[in-house]
């Protein structure tokens, strides 16, 4: 009896509204990466300020989404936080180093994709190091990958320990060739302290993987020069290029040997029902594209995984738009054979949401150790400090919020 009461409490308890230190309005929802990602997410930085509805259940008072809050207006695309970040990277890059589209792989030339990350895996801090897998700067502190490049059985269990701290995987920034110590190259190393793959990633069936996109975050922010620099995300309402460019280190051929140094190949976008007849599958279509060359040679291969497809920003010359993430594809580098790709524009409220949230919460709990207060809301701007109400009562403690726009 006692059980099934507890159940009814919890039925009713994640129902219920509930009141955020801001006074805005939550919902009470278990603490899961589903039904409350924007707290499940960086529940490690912040485990002393979650504000509970039900403690022995783990339900939590969840920031509603901003397009569900009275007060919030959506804001123009250019004022979201990954504009603004694009704009700035814009004004402080001292240089572009650009070279022409190119058909069937090519190296690319030193500094030219400072976004471009390798993520790789060592058993030991001092094992070697094997780099299987590519990703994407798009923050200082954060890559974007593809969820099939990181989650296993054994890596999913390790990744839900609040303490968590992964040695075996590290991300390696401002590379180039790495079997050569006289290429035009500047690395940065890092661990990686957490990382997320997207709740509804699936990879049951063994032909296709569905939204297969994860984020990284390193140990540290990147030092960003000529060779470390992000990409930006793409508009939310997507993006209708057709010029695209993918770069890694995959295997040059199917059979053969893994480039050491960075690659790059000018592709061209297949229509969904071309891409299933190459494919002999079908995608998801409303979340992957396929791209490759249809009359030629050009693909990417095994060691691109997770690896950007990009365009040229439209409004800064020097900058790239990431729009897809290599998942999986047919034979490497076969005529007519594409692969297929994330879109990110459908990803990019998502990865602001869990980015900017990390980035900023670091900031507020440099700058003030809650005691009364709770961490709201993971999108926009760090306010002035002001009172907080906790659970109906004033409280003098002295909170930073983060507010929406």
């Amino acid at each position: 009896m006692r059980a099934f009461i507890g159940l009814l409490l919890t039925l009713f308890l994640c129902a219920a509204r509930c009141e955020l230190c801001d006074r805005g309005t939550g919902v009470c929802k278990e603490l899961t990466a589903t039904d409350c990602p924007v707290i499940f997410y960086i529940q490690h930085l912040i485990a002393n300020e979650i504000k509970y509805c039900n403690e022995v259940d783990e339900i939590v008072c969840c920031p509603l989404a901003r397009n569900n809050q009275k007060k919030a207006v959506e804001p123009a695309e250019e004022n979201r936080p990954y504009e603004k970040q694009c704009k700035h990277f814009n004004d402080i890059r001292a240089a572009c180093h650009q070279s022409p589209f190119i058909v069937g792989g090519t190296k690319a030339a030193g500094r030219e994709f400072p976004f471009m990350a390798l993520i790789g895996t060592a058993e030991r801090a001092d094992s070697e190091i094997n780099w299987d897998c590519g990703g994407t700067l798009v923050h200082p502190r954060f890559v974007v990958t593809a969820g099939h490049c990181l989650e296993t059985p054994e890596t999913k269990e390790q990744r839900l320990d609040p303490n968590f701290d992964s040695p075996k995987f590290v991300v390696r920034l401002g590379e180039l060739d790495y079997n050569s110590t006289a290429d035009d190259a500047q690395p940065q190393d890092f661990k990686v302290v957490n990382y997320v793959v997207h709740p509804a990633y699936n990879d049951d069936d063994e032909n296709k993987v569905e939204n297969d996109i994860a984020i990284i975050e390193l140990d540290r922010n990147a030092t960003l020069n000529e060779y470390v620099a992000p990409a930006c995300l793409p508009p939310s309402t997507g993006n209708d290029q057709q010029q695209l460019t993918a770069a890694g280190w995959g295997l040059t051929t199917d059979a053969g040997y893994k480039s050491s140094h960075l690659l790059k190949v000018s592709l061209e976008r297949f229509e969904d029902d071309l891409c299933a007849e190459r494919l002999e599958v079908e995608i998801e279509s409303r979340t992957q594209f396929c791209a490759g060359s249809i009359n030629g040679i050009g693909d990417t291969c095994n060691g691109d995984s997770g690896g950007p497809i990009f365009v040229q920003h439209p409004r800064y010359s020097c900058l790239k738009l990431l729009i897809g993430i290599t998942s999986y594809g047919g034979i490497c580098g076969t005529r007519g054979r594409p692969s297929v790709y994330t879109k990110v524009y459908l990803y990019t409220d998502w990865i602001e949401s869990i980015v900017w949230a990390v980035a900023v919460s670091k900031i507020l709990l440099r700058k003030q150790t809650f005691k009364n207060a709770s961490i709201i809301h993971a999108f926009g701007q760090l306010l002035e400090p002001h009172t907080c109400v906790t659970e109906g009562v004033i409280s003098t403690v002295v909170c930073y919020i983060i507010c929406d726009f």
